[in-house]
């Protein structure tokens, strides 16, 4: 199995992959648009708890990353982070992605904890998944610093009825967060 990673420096500045054919999500895969031979390689800089400080660009590009399972420990989807510069409107940027079969119209739920869950629409499929990008405020990002997992709804195209739930630990989030730099303006 491989894993393709793609990062740009746009509104959010990497958006990490759902896992198609790799068998070790740690291993260092090569990012989107690029050959093999050529792609520069994403690294786990740092970890902290059940987050992985992710970096690709020789550093220059870092992300807060973790693997989401469904309860029997199945991987399902990818669930990234970074800060955004000061002064945006939002204070850090979250990519989902989710496999290829799931139900773009339903979009995904995510929720902190007992927290209301939030609907995001996904944005653009690709051969490695589907992808889901927003930005988070102040609030948003206190309440993962607070709390002890996120959950994520998505539905199957086999199965409009019942969702596909995957969590993310929170544990290591805030140190996580906190160790990533915001990039310039």
């Amino acid at each position: 199995m491989r894993l393709l990673k793609l990062a740009a420096l746009i509104v959010f500045t990497a958006f990490p992959v759902f896992a198609q054919e790799t068998a070790n999500p740690v291993d260092q895969y090569p990012v989107g648009g690029a050959t093999d031979q050529t792609a520069p390689r994403e690294v786990i800089k740092e970890t902290f708890g059940d987050w992985e400080i992710r970096c690709t660009n020789e550093g220059k590009t870092c992300f807060m990353y973790q693997l989401m399972l469904r309860e029997d420990g199945t991987p399902v989807a990818e669930l990234s982070f970074v800060k955004l510069p000061l002064g945006s409107e939002a204070v850090a940027g979250a990519t989902v992605v989710a496999p290829l079969g799931t139900l773009l119209t339903r979009g995904l739920a995510m929720q902190v904890d007992e927290k209301d869950a939030i609907q995001y629409p996904f944005t653009w499929c690709a051969r490695a998944g589907c992808f889901s990008r927003f930005g988070l405020t102040d609030l948003m990002l206190n309440d993962m610093k607070k709390g002890a997992q996120i959950k994520v709804a998505v539905f199957s195209i086999s199965n409009a009825q019942a969702p596909v739930i995957v969590t993310a630990s929170l544990d290591g989030f805030t140190d996580a967060f906190e160790a990533l730099e915001a990039p310039a303006q």
